[in-house]
């Protein structure tokens, strides 16, 4: 059979997306990393030291300065393209083999799917590229044979069972408001997030979405973001805390309590308390900064009869 003359650089489905095309400086981001990954164990030499790292499949040493000389980037937009691709869930660094000059992150593969034919497939990433990117793909029938074997040999990882008739309803009414709304969400992101979230969840976020629709670039992406963290959540916490703290400062005279916007902070103790914890932590800590304030207070100016 005759060989390809050429290489290819196998970019999987997640990353084609339009949200992500949309951003060239993310896209050189990706293209450096998914030629720094392979499917297979690596050993890489650690210059000046005289040893070598083992890195599993789809991990990825990173260092700052190199990923910007090589990707042509500003060193603050790696760092921003690298926490915004942890965000989403597409990397996890691995601490275990990180040090003071390198990082080492890995791709988590089981948050690539593919859509076809309306129903959401999750790929191994070796099915997605067939071998290792950037090297010269060979068409033999012998491996194809053994690729589509491996694939169906798959244990499944994610719900691929149909939809439910109520989740099938989720699905209609969700596609209807965001194409009433103008939201560019697709139907394969509506549909993962059926299966991973209740939809009274989506429908907060996408309520939250709107708010602030002219400052988010990137909706969609946002959304996984919003999803995962449970941002309407985080939003009611920081509402019922910041009353909490302004009632009780008010209640107990607490003058040298500071409040903001987002949190409060105690500046002699320089302890800082965000409103986004949940509101049960946030009391029994505010009321202990408090409680040893007043200790510290009436141990220093004597105590009140």
């Amino acid at each position: 059979m005759s060989k390809l003359p050429y290489s290819f650089l196998a970019i999987p489905h997640e990353f084609l997306t339009e949200d992500f095309l949309r951003d060239p400086v993310m896209m050189r981001f990706i293209v450096w990393m998914i030629k720094r990954i392979s499917p297979d164990p690596t050993l890489v030499p650690l210059k000046g030291k005289g040893q070598q790292l083992l890195l599993e499949p789809f991990e990825f040493m990173f260092g700052r300065e190199k990923c910007a000389i090589a990707a042509g980037m500003s060193l603050k937009n790696v760092y921003t393209r690298l926490k915004q691709l942890t965000g989403l869930g597409y990397l996890k660094k691995v601490d275990s083999k990180s040090s003071s000059t390198y990082s080492v992150f890995a791709l988590e593969v089981k948050a690539l799917r593919q859509n076809v034919n309306g129903q959401e497939n999750e790929l191994h990433l070796e099915q997605q590229i067939g071998q290792r990117t950037g090297h010269n793909l060979e068409t033999k029938n012998k491996d194809l044979r053994k690729k589509k074997e491996t694939f169906s040999a798959i244990t499944p990882s994610v719900d691929r069972s149909p939809f439910s008739e109520k989740q099938k309803t989720d699905l209609q009414g969700l596609l209807v408001y965001c194409q009433e709304k103008d939201l560019r969400i697709s139907e394969r992101a509506l549909r993962r997030w059926i299966r991973l979230y209740e939809s009274e969840r989506i429908t907060d976020h996408l309520l939250l979405l709107l708010q602030d629709i002219d400052r988010i670039k990137k909706p969609e992406a946002w959304m996984e973001t919003a999803l995962k963290a449970n941002y309407s959540q985080q939003k009611g916490n920081i509402k019922e805390n910041r009353l909490f703290i302004e009632d009780f400062a008010r209640r107990n005279n607490w003058n040298d309590i500071k409040i903001t916007s987002s949190y409060c902070t105690h500046p002699s103790s320089g302890k800082d308390y965000s409103f986004k914890l949940p509101p049960d932590d946030f009391r029994a800590m505010v009321i202990g900064c408090y409680e040893q304030h007043r200790e510290n207070w009436d141990g220093s100016h004597g105590s009140r009869g």
